[in-house]
């Protein structure tokens, strides 16, 4: 979304004769963009492309100041288009970021508090976009919940598009004038080349990484060239070529364009953002904006030009700002996915209110005070005022999260009144209390070893080992934990057991996947990548020889039961290293983010249980043909009561997400685990 409301509140001062007529249809073009966002936000959860638009209006707006001065022969004026940058795009977005977090703390789900508090503090430092691509790719946070800022990703673009374009469109001006060269025709080949470059970047990325790309800004600068040319075109000494668009074709033009801008979310994929797909609201923008400087007021203007699209362009930037986190507290406070009608309506109504709220006390009210108008060192103090409001916030809900996280670490060191698995594995009756980790903790409840550093990628080839417990030279023996994130979120009950008996523990993890061989043959480079991950592992592990590796036995995904893959083949190469082969029952996935339904409906709730026999049939497990010298291990019966597993158990919350154990609750299951594996080495081996 434009922060940019017009090329008067973006750029320098221009001499009179050189500032072409205001068009009015840029406001409307504003007000349709930001209607069709809200729609396709609201109730069909969908990309719209209307930010495109505005991303194609700021390199307009900004690369049209820049050349008029440049026409009137003056510097860019580095400095007061930055004061009146932060001026225009800081209080606005920057209150209503601090607005959030108390959104965040009335409406949200505590489980999200901490992925929210980091969202907002990096877009409140506008690099919000980076924030949100790292995530996007961030295996372990796919279960992150919709940021109530995810929108101000496109502030963080606009930003540093703003801190490159002065420094690039004045380092060719320099370089063409000491050149001897026409300056704005090395302009517009600058441009016309990073264009290209771009947006063949942003083709190659959508189609290899599109979660990334869409938030990338090396893969949205593009769309910023494409305003820049079209300012250049539409320039008054160049502009004469308009002139041929006579007759019916502005009109065509100009309808065509805003046809493409409306139904452009209908029939484009979001997945096709921002390569191919995004030509089109671009292409539309373009169109409108020629159809209205060749025939002002005619054709498509006649819409553009009325009082709603009109007021809602006004409005635009705020209505910008308001829109997702309401939408997001709504669909929170329904379970909902997307708006029904009303919903949409009351969502669009009370944005409304709070736009108009913020436009007339920040964007009109707070100028018209004159604080931080007058000089670029006041702009500046605003806007840092304005930083340091989201940071005071946020330091205050930060604050809160640290009390209740030492409250309750202290009170779960009380193993009697969180006792976790032992309640169900000795029938205890604990009193209920406070359950840990709160669910301010629960998504970061990991060992601090599951990173890069002992976690490979889902597209990762090359082993990653690391080791725990007991020295090598020291230990009784040496335990391989070697799989996926299903088998590293059993790695406390192992330390546990490492620690009570002196094992040293090696471990093999890569994110989302699975042991059985013949997965080259599926095609997909993740598949690809955990076949020769998988042989390159069962080689070292074959260097090695361990006493025991521990790994899967069976597999509960999204589906209705628990499969079992064929690992027979890879049972047989691990048992050929001489190790003993204890495999493990998969725990229950239970599809839905526990902790925050624990939030939205009580841990005592139904809502938040899973029956049990919705994931295993008693007996698969038990009857499961395994090669001689691979042990089952079984643990459900220290997870899930004999009906259902409840989302906390001895007052120790299981889940951590929708399929991963909290690590608070896998260290209870310690000395289960330990007695199993422990009975596994004191078994003789195949070979034995």
């Amino acid at each position: 979304m434009s922060a940019t409301a017009t090329s008067a509140d973006t750029a320098p001062p221009a001499a009179a004769p050189a500032r072409p007529p205001r068009l009015r249809e840029i406001d409307g073009l504003r007000g349709l963009a930001i209607a069709v966002i809200a729609v396709y936000h609201i109730w069909f959860d969908r990309v719209s492309g209307g930010v495109d638009i505005f991303l194609l209006m700021s390199g307009f707006f900004i690369t049209a100041g820049f050349l008029r001065s440049a026409d009137a022969g003056r510097g860019l004026g580095h400095l007061a288009y930055a004061a009146r940058i932060v001026r225009r795009i800081f209080p606005p977005a920057l209150i209503v970021a601090a607005a959030t977090v108390l959104m965040v703390v009335l409406w949200l789900p505590r489980a999200t508090w901490n992925q929210q508090l980091g969202d907002i503090l990096a877009s409140a430092l506008y690099y919000g976009n980076w924030n949100l691509a790292a995530h996007s790719v961030d295996y372990l946070s796919s279960n992150n919940g919709a940021s109530i800022v995810q929108h101000y990703w496109s502030l963080g673009v606009q930003a540093q598009f703003y801190v490159l374009w002065p420094v690039l469109v004045g380092a060719v001006l320099w370089a063409a004038r000491r050149a001897g060269l026409p300056p704005m025709r090395a302009v517009a080949a600058v441009l016309a080349l990073l264009l290209a470059a771009s947006f063949a970047f942003a083709l190659w990325e959508t189609a290899t990484n599109q979660a990334f790309a869409y938030f990338d800004t090396r893969a949205r600068l593009w769309q910023f060239a494409a305003g820049g040319l079209l300012a250049l075109a539409l320039r008054p000494a160049s502009r004469g070529w308009t002139r041929r668009l006579r007759g019916p074709a502005p009109a065509v033009l100009g309808w065509a364009g805003v046809g493409v801008l409306v139904f452009a979310g209908a029939f484009l994929e979001s997945t096709a953002f921002p390569g191919w797909a995004a030509l089109a609201p671009v292409a539309g923008a373009c169109a409108v904006i020629l159809a209205a400087t060749a025939a002002p007021g005619t054709g498509a203007g006649r819409l553009l030009n009325t009082w709603p699209l009109q007021r809602l362009g006004v409005l635009s930037y705020t209505l910008y700002l308001w829109h997702w986190p309401v939408l997001i507290c709504y669909l929170t406070a329904t379970g909902r996915d997307t708006a029904t009608l009303p919903g949409g309506l009351g969502i669009l109504a009370a944005s409304a209110v709070l736009a108009f709220l913020t436009n007339r006390t920040v964007e009109v009210g707070l100028p018209a005070t004159g604080l931080g108008q007058r000089t670029a060192r006041g702009a500046f103090a605003l806007g840092a005022a304005c930083v340091a409001l989201v940071l005071a916030a946020c330091a205050a809900l930060s604050g809160y999260i640290s009390y209740e996280r030492a409250r309750l670490a202290d009170a779960a060191a009380d193993t009697d009144r969180y006792p976790g698995a032992a309640a169900l594995a000795e029938g205890l009756d604990v009193a209920e209390a406070d359950f840990a980790p709160s669910t301010l903790d629960a998504a970061d409840d990991r060992d601090p070893a599951l990173s890069d550093e002992c976690n490979q990628s889902m597209n990762g080839y090359e082993p990653i080992r690391c080791d725990f417990g007991a020295p090598e030279s020291e230990s009784t023996a040496t335990v391989v934990m070697y799989g996926g994130s299903k088998i590293w979120h059993w790695l406390p009950a192992v330390l546990a057991a490492a620690e009570s008996r002196d094992w040293h523990v090696v471990t093999y993890i890569k994110n989302a996947c699975i042991i059985e061989t013949g997965q080259e043959a599926l095609g997909e480079e993740r598949y690809t990548s955990c076949a020769a991950w998988n042989d390159a592992v069962v080689a070292e592990i074959g260097a090695m020889r361990p006493d025991l590796v521990f790994t899967y036995g069976s597999r509960v995904g999204y589906e209705a039961y628990e499969t079992f893959p064929d690992y027979t083949d890879r049972y047989e190469q691990l048992l050929a290293t001489g190790a003993q082969v204890a495999v493990v029952r998969d725990t229950p996935s239970p599809r839905f983010d526990v902790p925050m339904c624990v939030d939205l409906h009580g841990p005592a709730s139904p809502e938040c249980a899973v029956d049990r026999g919705d994931y295993f049939e008693e007996d698969a497990f038990a009857s499961l043909a395994v090669p001689d010298g691979v042990a089952k291990i079984d643990l459900t019966d220290y997870i899930c009561e004999a009906e259902s597993c409840p989302p906390v158990v001895g007052n120790v919350l299981v889940y951590r997400d929708d399929a991963h154990l909290t690590n608070t609750y896998a260290a209870t299951l310690g000395p289960y685990l330990e007695a199993a594996l422990a009975a596994v080495l004191a078994a003789p081996t195949e070979a034995g």
